[in-house]
């Protein structure tokens, strides 16, 4: 993933992928051309989106060349009217992934091309499915690119997702009883007190994805 906020990814930022020969992993993958129109083409865009769901997030840039897993040149998106194709895009994810994913595009208009960045951001409402015509599948990702997902790994999923809200909860409780106990590292001010919890969910997994 491109370690910036989408509003502040330039141009520049693509073509440094480029210079540097930046490597697909976990959380970016690159792919000269958009999904086409076939099913195995939808399928396989739903597949790769809903890995990043599953796992870490990610972007996937759409209209740059790779060799070996590195970026290797923009060869730019080759379509003209850009919103439509991302309406299409749009509409494949809405009605392909149970439940629906969350996920923002960005168009960055380079001098060799434009490219088509979708951010996948990483779900707490996962395992995400592909149920396009009937192949129902949950796939995640590595370092090495997606793969399905075994019984033992949705039933992992299936768990953390049900019992992170509870951890959640019990942690805010035991932390809260602390303070009203004043077992505090600080020592705190008799009277009320207004508490603001800030809680990595991440920390509340099993393990680090």
């Amino acid at each position: 993933m491109i370690a910036k906020n989408l509003a502040a990814i330039l141009p520049a930022d693509i073509e440094a992928l480029i210079a540097n020969a930046a490597s697909e992993g976990t959380t970016l993958e690159f792919k000269r051309e958009l999904p086409g129109g076939s099913d195995d083409a939808k399928r396989e865009f739903l597949a790769d989106v809903s890995a990043l769901a599953n796992t870490s997030g990610g972007d996937i840039l759409y209209g740059i060349d790779e060799e070996d897993g590195s970026a290797a040149a923009i060869t730019g998106i080759g379509i003209t009217d850009i919103d439509a194709e991302l309406l299409r895009l749009g509409n494949i994810l809405n009605s392909g992934l149970e439940p629906r994913i969350r996920y923002s595009p960005l168009v960055i208009r380079c001098a060799a091309g434009s490219v088509i960045l979708l951010r996948i951001e990483k779900s707490w409402n996962a395992p995400h499915r592909v149920i396009f015509k009937g192949n129902d599948r949950f796939f995640g990702r590595t370092a090495a690119g997606k793969y399905p997902l075994d019984v033992q790994q949705l039933r992992r999923a299936f768990i953390e997702n049900s019992t992170v809200t509870e951890r959640l909860r019990n942690f805010r409780a035991e932390r809260l009883a602390n303070i009203v106990a004043n077992v505090t590292p600080v020592t705190m001010a008799a009277g009320p007190k207004f508490v603001l919890h800030l809680l990595p969910i991440d920390a509340f997994f099993s393990e680090t994805q």
